[in-house]
């Protein structure tokens, strides 16, 4: 007669403290750094379409379209919105510019076209060149062409660049070494 086994055996043992360590560790994978960089990737290349948005709309109106940084408040209180001096605050707008005076800011009676997201409070866009961007007739930018620098994070990890170039056309260029200071 066979003796019945009561338990586990050795091996049965250790293939399942295998199994439940593999899934442990899945489970607590530090995936932080995943985030940041599609984060970036993802706001790089949504201001890449409002940028082609905003160039190809400035060669189907023949009007000047400006693209920068303004303060969303202000635009759903129906007020003066001033493009900022600093990328990273505000959400970026595209919008005609109307204005005879030459200050590029939308005013009443100007149409804003697209309102992008406000950069997270944990990262920081730059643009190493001007304030705004505006786009001519044509489809070039009037302003000075130059490199948008995405930062998710304080430690420079996971940087991302755009660049504009001076015919108005927006490059991702992926990973870079720029930092946001």
């Amino acid at each position: 007669m066979k003796k019945q086994q009561h338990g586990f055996t050795l091996l049965e043992l250790m293939v399942t403290i295998a199994i439940v360590g593999i899934l442990a560790s899945i489970a607590f994978w530090n995936s932080s750094d995943m985030l940041e960089n599609n984060r970036a990737e993802n706001y790089l290349l949504e201001l890449k379409r409002n940028i082609n948005f905003a160039r190809a709309k400035a060669t189907s109106t023949d009007s000047l379209i400006v693209v920068c940084s303004g303060d969303t408040a202000r635009i759903e209180n129906d007020k003066k919105v001033t493009c900022l001096n600093n990328w990273s605050t505000g959400s970026l707008l595209v919008f005609y510019d109307g204005n005879s005076n030459g200050d590029h800011n939308p005013r009443r009676g100007d149409k804003i076209l697209r309102v992008m997201e406000v950069v997270p409070d944990t990262s920081k866009l730059i643009f190493k060149a001007d304030t705004s961007l505006i786009f001519d007739a044509s489809g070039r930018i009037t302003t000075n062409p130059g490199t948008f620098i995405y930062c998710p994070n304080k430690d420079n990890e996971n940087n991302k660049a755009l660049t504009v170039s001076q015919s108005g056309t927006a490059f991702y260029n992926g990973d870079t070494e720029s930092t946001c200071d």
